[in-house]
């Protein structure tokens, strides 16, 4: 019992503890037990450096009681330097958050009354032309940010993948306001920046999207240049080239004289004679595209199914107004 009661093993019950209760943080920010899970996220993180605190504590009564004092001194040492390596690396990460913080906060408090900004290339979009990307390789999809909930959207450089949103710095922005009507506008955005389908008014901001990450999704951020930019996954939602199409109020042929509307969405089926104006999308199944013929008073010629991409290019073009 006076073995236990050493001031070397006294000091190894607490060490342990405090050591342990750390690594049961650090397991539970690996593990990302507490994510995606609200106020609670914190209690379960928590949790987890309990326990692991608390059954390290108990082993080191039994520890202390079976090996030689000398070697009790030794990992007391060799605690007490992981006790000092984790507070550094915390304090560390703590320094760095609280300065990307500050870094957004900079973003949003920018002057937004006496100067009312818009990006260059978006001034002179006309929203209601026939959106195509011939030539181009269309991506995966689009991101719609959701600025009805969130007033600014940050728009990322060069990253990490392996890192966490959080370990990043916004290189720009675009700040969305109301206007005296209640019509979304921007009162800051990068003069870069020239989405592939922009109508603030109605609600609409789509960004082709080119890859999605865990906490990232790679964006065209200028339809011209083809610039990319990452933004925060979260911030808004990501729509598949299938679902985007179904979205659209038509879609036509980008060479009418050249493409052929089939009764089974092979190329060798046979073709469907129909006049028609444009295609109402029903479903669309791989590369192909099922729907009805219309003219341009919406009287239906018929049905039939389209090549709507070939070797990842667009052999459409497609409209969100009527």
């Amino acid at each position: 019992m006076k073995k236990l009661l050493k001031p070397a093993n006294i000091a190894f019950y607490f060490l342990m503890l405090l050591v342990f209760f750390a690594i049961g943080l650090y397991v539970a920010g690996l593990l990302g037990a507490g994510k995606n899970q609200g106020l609670a996220g914190g209690a379960i993180v928590l949790g987890y450096g309990v326990v692991f605190g608390i059954i390290a504590f108990i082993s080191s009564f039994f520890i202390a009681y079976q090996i030689k004092h000398k070697l009790i001194i030794r990992f007391n040492w060799i605690l007490l330097l992981l006790l000092v390596l984790a507070y550094g690396i915390t304090h560390y990460r703590y320094l760095e958050r609280q300065n990307k913080q500050k870094q957004q906060q900079d973003f949003k408090e920018m002057p937004t009354t006496e100067t009312k900004t818009e990006p260059t290339a978006m001034r002179y979009q006309n929203l209601k032309e026939k959106k195509s990307f011939e030539e181009k390789d269309i991506g995966i999809g689009f991101f719609t940010p959701n600025f009805q909930k969130n007033k600014t959207l940050y728009f990322y450089g060069s990253v990490n993948l392996e890192k966490g949103l959080t370990e990043h710095s916004p290189q720009d922005s675009i700040v969305f306001a109301l206007d005296e009507n209640q019509n979304f506008t921007t009162t800051y955005a990068p003069p870069w920046l020239l989405p592939a389908q922009l109508k603030l008014d109605y609600g609409i901001m789509h960004l082709k999207v080119f890859g999605v990450g865990n906490d990232l999704i790679k964006v065209e951020t200028n339809s011209k240049t083809n610039r990319i930019s990452y933004v925060d996954k979260q911030a808004g939602a990501f729509v598949s080239w299938p679902e985007y199409i179904l979205s659209m109020n038509s879609v036509e042929f980008i060479d009418k004289a050249k493409q052929t509307i089939h009764i089974k969405p092979l190329d060798y089926a046979g073709e469907v004679q129909a006049n028609f104006d444009f295609i109402s999308p029903l479903l669309v199944e791989g590369d192909w595209l099922y729907g009805l013929l219309l003219t341009d008073n919406r009287t239906e010629t018929g049905k039939g199914w389209i090549r709507w991409r070939k070797d990842g290019k667009l052999l459409i073009t497609y409209s969100l107004f009527s």
